[in-house]
C-alpha cells in the first residue's frame, strides 16, 4: 500500500506539472502527446512523411511460449506501422532523444506508445538542459533502451539485444531519406556496434552524441519498427539482407557452440561443470566478446547448434540457418525474456529452451541430468 501510494503521489505530481507549465517553452514536461502515424494515416495536416508497412503481422503462440510464460506481452502489441515524417526545427530532449513537437507535444512513437511514454525519461524531464543547434538533415537512432550515454540504466556494457532488434532496424530506410542525412547515435558505443555501422557504410555520417537537449534543422523521424518482443519481421529481413552478405567469411567458428558469459551476470555456480558437459560431447567453448561482429555473423549462419547461459549473444540467431537448434539455458526468475521464439518462426532455426526454475538468489545450479535428457531430446 505505501509503495502503491507513493507512486500514485508522484504520478499525480506529474500530471499536475503538465497543466502549471504547460504555457511554458523550456519548463515543465510534455504537455501532450500525438500519434505521428496517425496524423500521417488520416492526413489532417500537412506533415510531410510516408507510411511504408501498415502491419506486420503476428506471431503463432502457444500457452508454454516464453512470449507469454515471459510476463512482457509485448508479442500482443501489434501493429507495428514503419513510417518516416520530416520536421522543421525538431526539439529532441532527455537521455532518449524524444521528439517534442511545437507546443511541448510528445511524439508517442518516439518512446513505444501509449503503454510507456510516462515512463521514458522525456517525461521526467522538468527543465531542459543548454540546447545544442545541429544544422542540416538528420535522422536518429536513439531511444529509451538505446540512450545517448550508449547503454540501458543499470548495465554495465551496451546492450547488444536493444542494438540490434531496436536500433538498426531504424535505418532500413535509409533510402527513403535525403542523401546528406546524417545519423545521431549514442555516445558511448561499444567497437561491435560501431563495426555494425561501417558494414551498412553508414559510420561516417553518424554523430556520437551525448547532448539531451538538440535542436534539429531539418530532422527525419524513423519510426521504431517493433520492442525487443515485439514481432518485427520487417527488423529480422533487414538484418540478414544487410549483414549475411558482409559477414567475416575468412573466419571459420565451430558447428556447435556453448556461449560463455565470463564475468557477466546469470553464470551458474556449477558454470565449470556445466562447460565440461558440452566439452565432453564435442561442443566448443566460444567466448563472443571476442569475436568481431562480422565474426559473430559468420559463426551463428554456420552454426548447426548454439547453447549457453541465455544472454544477449543469442540475439546473433537472427543469422542463423534454418534447421540450426538453439538451446538457451534459461532460470526462471530471470533473463525469461522470449525474443527467440518469434525470432525462430521467422528464420527457421529450431528454438528449443532449457527452463529451470530457481529462486531470487543470483546463485543458482543448473542440473546436468535434466539438461543431459534435454539436449538428447531435441536432437542438439
Amino acid at each position: 500500500m505505501r509503495r502503491s501510494l507513493w507512486k500514485a503521489v508522484m504520478n499525480g505530481v506529474w500530471e499536475a506539472s503538465r497543466w502549471l507549465w504547460g504555457d511554458s517553452p523550456t519548463f515543465g514536461p510534455p504537455r501532450d502527446v500525438v500519434s505521428l502515424y496517425q496524423t500521417l494515416r488520416t492526413r489532417d495536416s500537412e506533415l510531410n512523411g510516408r507510411i511504408l508497412l501498415e502491419d506486420q503481422g503476428t506471431p503463432e503462440v502457444d500457452p508454454g511460449s516464453i512470449l507469454v510464460t515471459g510476463g512482457y506481452r509485448q508479442h500482443r502489441e501489434q501493429p507495428w506501422p514503419i513510417f518516416w515524417s520530416e520536421h522543421q526545427d525538431a526539439r529532441l530532449v532527455s537521455s532518449s532523444l524524444a521528439l517534442i513537437l511545437p507546443e511541448k507535444v510528445l511524439c508517442l512513437e518516439s518512446v513505444y506508445g501509449h503503454l510507456r511514454f510516462r515512463d521514458d525519461p522525456v517525461s521526467r524531464r522538468f527543465c531542459r538542459s543548454e540546447v545544442t543547434m545541429l544544422t542540416g538533415n538528420w535522422t536518429s537512432i536513439v531511444s529509451r533502451w538505446v540512450p545517448t550515454e550508449g547503454r540501458t540504466i543499470g548495465l554495465s556494457m551496451p546492450n547488444f539485444t536493444h542494438w540490434l532488434l531496436d536500433a538498426l532496424p531504424r535505418l532500413a530506410l535509409i533510402a527513403e531519406l535525403p542523401e546528406d542525412v546524417k545519423i545521431i547515435v549514442p555516445a558511448d558505443l561499444h567497437k561491435n556496434q560501431i563495426e555494425s555501422l561501417s558494414l551498412l557504410g553508414l559510420w561516417d555520417r553518424c554523430r556520437p552524441t551525448s547532448e539531451q537537449h538538440l535542436l534539429v534543422e531539418k530532422y527525419y523521424f524513423s519510426s521504431p519498427t517493433s520492442m525487443l518482443q515485439g514481432y518485427n519481421p520487417y527488423g529480422i529481413d533487414f538484418l540478414r539482407r544487410e549483414f549475411l552478405p558482409k559477414r567475416d567469411q575468412n573466419y571459420s567458428g565451430p558447428k556447435r557452440f556453448f556461449l560463455r558469459r565470463l564475468g557477466l551476470s546469470r553464470e551458474a555456480s556449477n558454470t565449470a561443470q556445466l562447460e565440461k558437459f558440452f566439452e565432453e560431447r564435442g561442443w566448443v567453448l566460444v567466448d563472443p566478446v571476442g569475436l568481431t561482429f562480422g565474426q559473430q555473423v559468420q559463426l551463428f549462419h554456420e552454426a548447426e547448434a548454439v547453447s549457453g547461459m541465455f544472454g544477449s549473444a543469442f540475439t546473433n540467431a537472427v543469422f542463423c540457418r534454418p534447421g540450426c537448434k538453439v538451446v538457451p539455458i534459461m532460470p526462471t526468475r530471470f533473463g525469461m525474456d522470449g525474443f527467440l521464439d518469434w525470432i525462430a518462426q521467422v528464420v527457421g532455426f529450431k528454438h528449443c529452451p532449457f527452463v529451470f526454475e530457481n529462486d531470487y538468489s543470483f546463485q543458482y545450479s543448473v542440473d546436468l541430468e535434466a539438461l543431459k535428457k534435454w539436449v538428447d531430446e531435441v536432437g542438439a
